[in-house]
């Protein structure tokens, strides 16, 4: 395989493997016992949510710099949106909690829930950016890649990380991502891409 092409799967998913990961160790709920794990597991996953948002970018540019720019503009408000559901029901509700005031937590789910909800559309309308991307150069075999993409971002706003919906939404993740990426450069990239179109 081509280390470029290698590496374009490595990137698009990586970062969806590790949140699973990681997710498989998610507490199911918030209390005094899993608060400490809460919150430095949140602290962790700011670093790797933004991650996934570079996917559909990743892919798109491969066809046609227009296309990646738009994707990278939903992944982008899935990076900072997401972000800000880690800080406010991760970080900040377990430190809550840390410090005796659960009550409190309340306010702060539901922003985070707001917030989530606007970064998981702006997943799924990156994801559809990368599908069509894809599809004007490889026709259907972009389908499958697209489809399992849209299922697991969907799946991200009810699921999370946490298992086994979580688990299933970032796997769906990771899985049509690398289907887009070998269906993306299996063909020979039009004129009109990104220069750079053999690195990631």
């Amino acid at each position: 395989m081509p280390r470029s092409r290698l590496l374009l799967l490595l990137g698009v998913t990586a970062p969806a493997i590790a949140c699973a990961l990681v997710g498989l160790t998610h507490p199911m709920r918030l209390t005094a016992d899993t608060a400490l794990y809460w919150q430095n597991m949140h602290i962790a996953l700011i670093f790797l949510f933004p991650l996934i948002g570079l996917a559909p970018w990743l892919i798109a540019r491969r066809v046609d710099r227009r296309l990646g720019w738009i994707a990278a503009l939903g992944g982008y408000g899935f990076a900072t949106l997401y972000t800000a559901l880690d800080i406010l029901a991760g970080v900040a509700a377990g430190a809550l909690v840390l410090g005796g005031e659960a009550d409190a937590t309340g306010p702060v789910y539901e922003v985070a829930r707001v917030l989530a909800r606007i970064g998981v559309w702006s997943l799924i309308a990156a994801v559809v950016v990368a599908g069509v991307a894809v599809f004007l150069t490889a026709r259907m075999a972009a389908v499958p890649g697209f489809v399992l993409a849209a299922v697991g971002a969907y799946l991200v706003y009810p699921g999370h990380i946490y298992f086994p919906v979580g688990t299933a939404s970032m796997g769906l993740l990771a899985a049509g991502f690398a289907l887009l990426a070998l269906a993306v450069t299996r063909v020979p990239a039009p004129v009109n891409a990104h220069e750079t179109t053999g690195a990631l």
